[in-house]
């Protein structure tokens, strides 16, 4: 088919075919990515997570778990080249079952580090509920441009195409842009208060907490930096490629984002789930976020991993209990 096609045409068309490869490429390593790192992190799982009590945290972290594998292989399985032939009725379904449960993941994953935030800046209740009111209105805004998306794609079709064998659309919708822009405030707006508290943490840290400052504050600057760039990608290919690669990079960038908030909130929760920890009533009372947000009960042998908030603010330290 491609050879009948005009010069013009077949140029374009083997562009097509060549972002539809690339985008292949990328759904299967995405896939790779959280299957792999599921698997090896099943014992630690077991150790720190599966025995907690149930609170909101944790409620976040298997959503974010659940939401990623099955529906990550939905997302692959529209890219594959060895299957049968699909329907344009499939296409049209397979849009917002990888599209919904994307956005339910950054949704959860965000609200978890903003529970952490919420923890840090407890005693400034404006703040608070400025935070909170921020949150719901990215993400209000950020679903109503999902929701236009997924209706004008219902509009103008999205079918199956026989010669690259993947779901097709030629028309660049206006309204998907804000998907990535929005939440991209968001989160430097709550990096940018991370970071103004670790500043004001490490003057007050000793060398006995700063492993536990460590997993707290660079994991958590780690993983902007790197969620920085995979939506940076993601703007750039909607905003300067062709219609065929807008998909290249969205699997990984959900891949990347669900692993690593996994592992930040396991390494917090392994961190405290360890004998003999010391550290200052302020970090400590941000791992409330991860944990259970209870605040102040005491951990104990039955399993629970909130750890204890000091209510003698004129004591520095105070104990995290295993």
């Amino acid at each position: 088919m491609v050879a009948t096609l005009a010069p013009e045409g077949r140029r374009i068309m083997l562009d097509m075919l060549e972002d539809v490869v690339h985008s292949r490429y990328m759904a299967a390593v995405a896939l790779t990515l959280v299957v792999y790192d599921s698997i090896i992190l099943i014992q630690t799982e077991y150790q720190t997570i599966w025995k907690s009590q149930w609170g909101c945290p944790k409620v976040l972290y298997y959503i974010i778990r659940l939401l990623a594998i099955p529906f990550l292989v939905v997302a692959a399985y529209g890219w594959i080249d060895f299957r049968e032939a699909l329907s344009d009725r499939f296409c049209q379904i397979w849009l917002p079952m990888v599209t919904v449960p994307m956005f339910l993941t950054f949704a959860a994953s965000n609200w978890l580090f903003t529970l952490r935030l919420i923890a840090l800046y407890a005693h400034r209740r404006t703040l608070v509920w400025f935070i909170r009111a921020f949150y719901v209105c990215t993400y209000a805004v950020t679903f109503s441009f999902v929701v236009l998306t997924l209706v004008t794609y219902q509009r103008v079709g999205i079918y199956y195409n026989t010669t690259s064998k993947v779901c097709t659309s030629f028309h660049r919708i206006p309204y998907s842009g804000p998907i990535f822009y929005t939440p991209a405030l968001y989160e430097f707006f709550i990096f940018t208060l991370t970071a103004y508290r670790a500043h004001q943490d490490a003057i007050l840290v000793n060398k006995a907490n700063m492993r536990l400052l460590v997993v707290l504050y660079r994991d958590g600057a780690a993983a902007f930096f790197i969620m920085f760039c995979m939506r940076a990608w993601n703007i750039w290919v909607f905003a300067t490629q062709p219609v065929s690669s807008l998909q290249v990079a969205t699997n990984i960038f959900w891949a990347v984002n669900a692993v690593l908030t996994a592992r930040i909130y396991l390494n917090i929760a392994w961190i405290v789930n360890q004998p003999s920890v010391t550290t200052h009533q302020a970090i400590d009372a941000e791992l409330s976020w991860a944990l259970h947000t209870t605040g102040s009960e005491r951990y104990g042998r039955s399993g629970q991993l909130t750890p204890i908030i000091n209510e003698d603010v004129s004591r520095p330290d105070v104990e995290i209990y295993p």
